[in-house]
């Protein structure tokens, strides 16, 4: 079967490019959204072009064979396309800087040996994006409920309170070692609170780093998109209510990043 872009001439690459992958989506979701994404750009603001193979198709656009992406503009440039492909139906993002020679490769390489795992992959996230969900303590809260909930916390602020450092170095190492122990239980019990919230509203989570002295949570959220809204919502009244000791970020909706597997192409 020969790759080819859509509504373009076959997809080939010169000797001086090759092709820098994005993601797959359903040949059938690339032909009814195709309008949508008249004018998708990717790394230097090149054109987005499609390898198509049965029922799947390839994002992919020319690259210098000399250009190795790593910039930030270029991660930006590589999730703006992504996210514009979720517009128009589920997507399966590609490991970032993945570059093949030619459409031929594409094809032999990537789509033709997985393309049974890409199409139940796909279905599975039909109707769903990823929201990314951080939380921050407010450290002055946090440290105020340590102080009063603990002794000798309290006593070790007192000992090392206008003593020179040198004076006081076992107390101020000793204190710094019980508060951030103490932040990290505090901020644990707080990701848990808020997972409570989350959770039920979410298909997948994925706790992408654990909680930490200076983080609460870091989560994806796999989103149904009939809840999104009902996620924001839910959200924005923790927001409310816990603005006292915790800053909650929501970014979304995204393509699945984080729910495409473990696969050497992810």
């Amino acid at each position: 079967m020969t790759p080819t872009g859509s509504a373009r001439p076959p997809l080939d690459s010169g000797p001086e490019d090759e092709l820098f992958v994005y993601g797959i989506l359903p040949v059938q979701d690339l032909d009814t959204g195709e309008q949508a994404l008249v004018g998708l750009q990717g790394l230097d603001a090149g054109p987005v072009e499609f390898v198509r193979f049965g029922g799947l198709a390839t994002a992919v656009s020319h690259v210098d064979v000399d250009r190795r992406p790593g910039r930030r503009a270029d991660l930006l440039a590589y999730q703006s396309v992504l996210d514009g492909l979720a517009q128009v139906g589920p997507v399966a993002p590609v490991r970032f800087g993945s570059v093949m020679p030619d459409a031929d490769t594409v094809v032999a390489e990537l789509m033709a040996p997985d393309a049974a795992h890409f199409v139940a992959l796909l279905e599975r996230l039909r109707g769903r994006r990823q929201f990314n969900l951080r939380v921050t303590p407010v450290e002055e809260a946090a440290i105020g409920e340590l102080v009063a909930g603990d002794p000798e916390i309290r006593r070790l602020r007192e000992r090392t309170r206008n003593v020179p450092e040198d004076a006081s170095y076992r107390d101020r190492v000793r204190l710094g070692e019980l508060v951030a122990h103490g932040l990290e239980q505090h901020n644990a019990q707080d990701a848990d609170m808020v997972l409570d919230v989350v959770e039920p509203l979410a298909d997948e989570h994925l706790v992408r780093t654990p909680p930490s002295a200076t983080e609460v949570l870091d989560v994806a959220l796999l989103v149904d998109d009939t809840r999104s809204g009902e996620l924001v919502d839910a959200l924005e009244d923790c927001a409310e209510a816990w603005h006292e000791r915790l800053r909650l970020r929501l970014v979304g909706p995204l393509a699945p990043y984080d729910f495409v597997g473990e696969r050497s192409w992810a």
